[in-house]
């Protein structure tokens, strides 16, 4: 089986899944409780908290640990607005979001807040010009993603960071989870910034959320105060530890998968950019990460693509795992202009740092045959 859908999930490392049950099984005790075991849970704890603060260059005070992304994303928005909401009441965000941003969005619309949408180019990247023409008195809270989950975009934030600089009381949140450690990024220059452990190779059901500054989110749960009282509820300590080692792993190889996915990348656009209906939303480019790249062949169906991949052994996906059920375009993919069929003929093939060359060719091999046998035939036949 070859599995290239690592911007769905990634296969845990094993010293990852070690340290889990280690930690459960010895360093079982509530951080939160004064005995001995809970003490040292705690100090376990935030030893974790260190070791992210010193990959990501932020002070340990500035994480919090969360459940997922998700929650991360729902608490900067939702926490960010509810501090904010006295000074204003607009809010900006683009259509490329991950659902866990534009839906969190579409309920603050629901709550009173205005909302506004801005334009993204061909490319899928924000268009600036739009951008300061939607700044106003009033916008409080602006959400741009670090590297579009679908198309692999890298947004520039820095520039958008120099807009801002005029507009003091916005808070500007980044779902950074396809972003960390693939992209370079000055945390402490953005407000909040949020990651997932299962992309790089953590575990499923922990994540991570940065915040500049704690006073300027208020929680949106309530209990017994873990987390600075940010994220009530007892810490998941085996998780936040083995966070913590998925993130110093992955860290340590940054550079050397950086050169191999785009050598894979460069290798797909090559061999299947000249087949004649094969259309590559992904350009080989420097403002794209080299480890996700979408594939359209109109008047086929992006599901049909997977599947008959599927069956030979070969793992893909069509968009994102979170929007991948719902029977809808992609706003994504949409939102750049690209046509109905070529939005419903796409694909998303995403590398990890233990995908092998030999595996890439066997992919761009079984495409092309595919292609060949299946493909070609109906499109020409425009069935």
């Amino acid at each position: 089986m070859i599995y290239l859908d690592n911007c769905a999930t990634t296969k845990p490392y094993k010293e990852v899944l070690k340290t889990f049950v280690e930690v459960n099984n010895t360093y079982y005790g509530n951080p939160a409780s004064i005995n001995k075991y809970g003490k040292t849970a705690s100090k376990l704890l935030e030893a974790a908290r260190t070791q992210v603060g010193d990959i990501l260059g932020v002070d340990k005070d500035t994480l919090f640990f969360t459940s997922c992304a998700t929650e991360s994303n729902n608490i900067a928005i939702l926490g960010s607005t509810q501090h904010k909401k006295d000074f204003g009441n607009r809010v900006i965000v683009s259509k490329i979001e991950h659902p866990s941003v534009l839906e969190t969005f579409r309920e603050l619309e629901r709550r009173g807040f205005i909302l506004d949408y801005v334009n993204v180019d061909e490319n899928g990247f924000i268009d600036l010009d739009h951008f300061k023409s939607l700044l106003t008195k009033e916008t409080i809270l602006v959400s741009v993603m670090h590297v579009n989950n679908i198309f692999g975009a890298v947004q520039p934030l820095d520039k958008i960071i120099e807009i801002l600089k005029d507009y003091p009381k916005v808070h500007f949140h980044v779902d950074g989870v396809q972003g960390v450690l693939k992209e370079k990024i000055d945390l402490t220059k953005v407000d909040s910034y949020a990651i997932s452990a299962h992309k790089f190779h953590g575990l499923k059901g922990v994540g991570l959320l940065y915040l500049r500054s704690r006073r300027n989110v208020h929680n949106i749960t309530f209990g017994g105060g873990q987390e600075n009282s940010l994220r009530s509820g007892t810490v998941n300590v085996a998780g936040a530890v083995s966070l913590a080692k998925a993130l110093r792993l992955s860290y340590e190889n940054v550079e050397s998968v950086k050169i191999l996915h785009k050598k894979y990348k460069q290798k797909i656009i090559n061999e299947l950019g000249n087949l004649e209906y094969v259309v590559i939303n992904s350009p080989l480019e420097d403002n794209f990460s080299h480890s996700i790249i979408n594939i359209s062949l109109p008047k086929i169906k992006g599901e049909a693509i997977v599947n008959a991949l599927n069956e030979r052994e070969i793992m893909i996906s069509t968009t994102s795992a979170c929007s991948s059920k719902t029977f809808h375009l992609n706003e994504a993919l949409y939102a750049r202009g690209l046509s109905k069929e070529n939005i419903e003929g796409s694909i998303r093939v995403s590398f990890s740092y233990e995908t092998r060359e030999d595996e890439v060719d066997k992919f761009i091999e079984v495409f092309k045959d595919e292609y060949n046998k299946k493909f070609k035939e109906v499109i020409e036949s425009g069935i």
